[in-house]
């Protein structure tokens, strides 16, 4: 074998191993934290503390999924707070206070996202605007109406019933915990065997290569938006079901952990790469480091600052990783 050809060698194999660290590093984290907890600490590994990691990481999970769209063909949606907000105060409204049927207030609630989605990807494809821009605008908007809406304060009354949603079982598996898979597996084979999937990551990886490709870049792009909403949304109603009531601040600090989630699962901030799974795992990575930190006392702020650093790691990573 000529010195040229073991080069060659060994810079595939190289690359190789690099990108599966790139692509699974998350994982080989999340497993190494969770078996070093289990270990090191009694209360961690109590069925009881486990299905609640479960359950808390469902429906974040879910926004997070939303999330991941937007940020795959290179953007970005500031309003998922105000949704959230929007879709518990009149989901409850409606339901609570105007009698209308669960079901009926479920789908006027997702309506309601899906148009909020369509005017961001509008703001974002056709105004031009920086969708950072455009979806902090349509946040406050969104935070103003509802609070006019419910003059700031909780609306309660929801039916026993709906808190299955957010905290019923199926065996010994919580619900939340089962829709967050399902709706992770049908949105893996969604951008990883359908043509229209896999076009978010060509919309994200070269925008000029994609229209080239014959791909409708507008409407790729506005249902990335209408798909963060909608996901969005469903998440909210997950959220409200567990207190069976409204409440203007329920997204008011999720914000933070949603785009933290998104990049620890390997998502790229410019778009292009990631994967449904990784989002998963991320939320899971997450919210264990958030229940060993409550486990050990730590003081709430300490807690905001080990999230802003592991972030500015994440980020940095992803960021350098183009450059090599």
């Amino acid at each position: 074998m000529s010195s040229l050809e073991v080069v060659e060698k060994k810079n595939r194999y190289g690359k190789s191993f690099k990108s599966f660290l790139n692509e699974w590093m998350i994982l080989i984290l999340f497993i190494a934290l969770f078996l070093i907890s289990v270990v090191s600490l009694p209360k961690f590994r109590t069925t009881r503390n486990i299905m609640n990691i479960l359950r808390q990481a469902s429906f974040i999970s879910i926004i997070a999924l939303g999330e991941f769209f937007v940020i795959l063909i290179g953007n970005m949606d500031m309003s998922i707070t105000s949704i959230i907000g929007m879709t518990s105060i009149y989901f409850s409204g409606m339901v609570a206070n105007s009698g209308v049927p669960v079901f009926w207030a479920i789908l006027i609630v997702l309506l309601l996202s899906a148009i909020v989605g369509v005017i961001n990807g509008m703001l974002t494809v056709y105004g031009r605007m920086p969708s950072f821009i455009g979806t902090l605008t349509v946040m406050n908007i969104l935070k103003g109406i509802y609070f006019i809406y419910s003059k700031g304060l909780p609306i309660s009354g929801l039916p026993e019933s709906f808190n299955f949603l957010g905290a019923g079982y199926i065996g010994v598996i919580p619900f939340p915990v089962i829709l967050m898979l399902v709706v992770a597996l049908i949105l893996h084979i969604f951008t990883q065997h359908t043509e229209m999937g896999r076009s978010f990551y060509a919309v994200g990886g070269n925008i000029e290569a994609a229209k080239l490709s014959g791909i409708n870049i507008k409407f790729i792009s506005v249902f990335a938006f209408v798909i963060c909403a909608l996901l969005s949304s469903i998440g909210s109603l997950g959220l409200t079901s567990r207190s069976l009531s409204g409440n203007v601040m329920i997204g008011e600090n999720l914000l933070f952990d949603v785009m933290t989630i998104v990049v620890l699962g390997g998502t790229s901030l410019t778009g292009g790469r990631g994967k449904v799974f990784g989002v998963v795992i991320g939320a899971l990575f997450l919210q264990v480091i958030s229940n060993i930190m409550i486990l050990m006392s730590v003081n709430t702020y300490w807690q905001w600052v080990v999230k802003g650093i592991i972030l500015i790691v994440v980020v940095v990573i992803d960021a350098n990783s183009k450059h090599d």
